[in-house]
């Protein structure tokens, strides 16, 4: 399967031409757009793309390449390579816009119900939490065992998201030793997670956080500085109280909201589990468009085509189906 690249497509409405297709128009105004081949053609579709036309195409000359054909077709400027194949995704891992049917990155429908059900536990716990302490700045060092309590059971859940997604993609560790943030810190990057901005939609004067966006590789522990808290008040509650924060407590539980929709997207449908989250939380994601799922679909395909692999740095195999 061919190269996938991403641009910016610079082309006006005065570049139109009568032998161009309709959907030329969706490159209008676009941020970024993708280009691939096959054997015969080029083809090209914009973050606009409607899901159920056909990508522009363009018979290849030997004498063009991808990259050629997309500058001078869309005067394409910051041309880079996608970091996937067209026509291939990664279950349990997100990545806007909705080009992929979200269900299909849910492989597990049971575990899938269980996610909702325990953030939609955790955020009642968190506002049950809001009765009695007003998450202000005044208030974000605050501690407590009520507090405690609610940071251990988000770090937990958010382990077990994270553990759910190595198992998907079949991660093998070097050592024998049990997963730990060494382990976790590997879906940082591929499941964009440091790209989510929380807010409290009920509190606006509480600070915007970003739960992933201080994580670093060398410090996977530490640099967490929510999870620390909760690695440090449940192995010595003793001495480490006073790091079960409400601050940590929030961030976490946001962790949490993260993860669900780094694996399965944003639901957009009313009257469903995770309408608490939303009502909750505002949620805003920065799109990596080297990272989304573009599907492959040409002249000879009557639908747009996807299959799904196991991420090759987890499972130390590149593109396995």
């Amino acid at each position: 399967m061919s190269q996938l690249l991403v641009f910016k497509p610079n082309i006006t409405p005065g570049d139109m031409h009568p032998h161009f297709y309709p959907d030329f128009a969706t490159f209008f105004n676009a941020r970024y757009a993708f280009a691939y081949e096959d054997s015969c053609f080029y083809y090209a579709l914009s973050e606009n793309y409607p899901f159920n036309h056909l990508a522009i195409e363009e018979q290849k000359s030997k004498d063009t390449t991808l990259e050629d054909w997309i500058k001078n077709k869309f005067k394409a400027t910051d041309i880079r390579p996608s970091l996937n194949q067209a026509g291939k995704f990664y279950k349990r891992m997100w990545h806007p816009p909705n080009y992929l049917p979200p269900e299909s990155l849910i492989s597990n429908p049971e575990s899938y119900t269980q996610s909702l059900v325990v953030i939609e536990l955790l955020i009642k716990k968190m506002n049950e939490l809001f009765l009695t302490i007003e998450p202000t700045q005044k208030n974000v060092h605050v501690f407590g065992l009520k507090i405690r309590e609610l940071l251990l059971l988000a770090c937990m859940e958010v382990e077990a998201s994270w553990k759910g997604v190595l198992k998907e993609h079949e991660y093998i560790k070097n050592s024998k030793q049990s997963w730990n943030t060494k382990d976790y810190v590997k879906l940082l990057e591929p499941m964009c997670l440091a790209n989510y901005t929380l807010a409290l939609r009920s509190y606006p004067n509480f600070p915007r956080f970003q739960p992933f966006s201080c994580w670093r590789q060398n410090r996977p522990t530490k640099s967490l500085y929510w999870y620390n808290a909760y690695n440090n008040t449940k192995h010595d509650r003793e001495a480490s109280l006073h790091e079960a924060t409400l601050l940590n407590a929030i961030h976490s539980v946001g962790a949490v909201v993260v993860m669900f929709c780094a694996q399965f997207g944003i639901p957009q449908e009313q009257k469903t589990l995770f309408d608490i989250a939303t009502s909750t939380f505002s949620i805003y994601v920065k799109p990596c468009p080297e990272r989304f799922y573009i599907p492959f679909r040409t002249r000879d395909t009557a639908n747009p085509e996807f299959s799904d692999s196991k991420y090759c740095v987890l499972s130390g195999q590149r593109y396995k189906s």
